[in-house]
């Protein structure tokens, strides 16, 4: 029997992860980790301007 993918295991997808921080001052509010980098652009700065309130 084959064991079970570890799911919380990254490396195992074979692509490179991609980390996008969101910052509110000078803390981290949000890290969006994906393997598009496109994809996570587009949401970090959709949750930044969520963030910030402005459009």
């Amino acid at each position: 029997m084959l064991p079970e993918p570890n799911p919380a295991d990254d490396t195992t997808s074979g692509g490179i992860v991609h980390r996008f921080t969101v910052q509110r001052g000078m803390l981290v509010a949000i890290v969006i980790e994906t393997t598009d980098w496109y994809s996570g652009l587009l949401q970090a700065a959709i949750a930044r301007a969520r963030i910030e309130g402005t459009n």
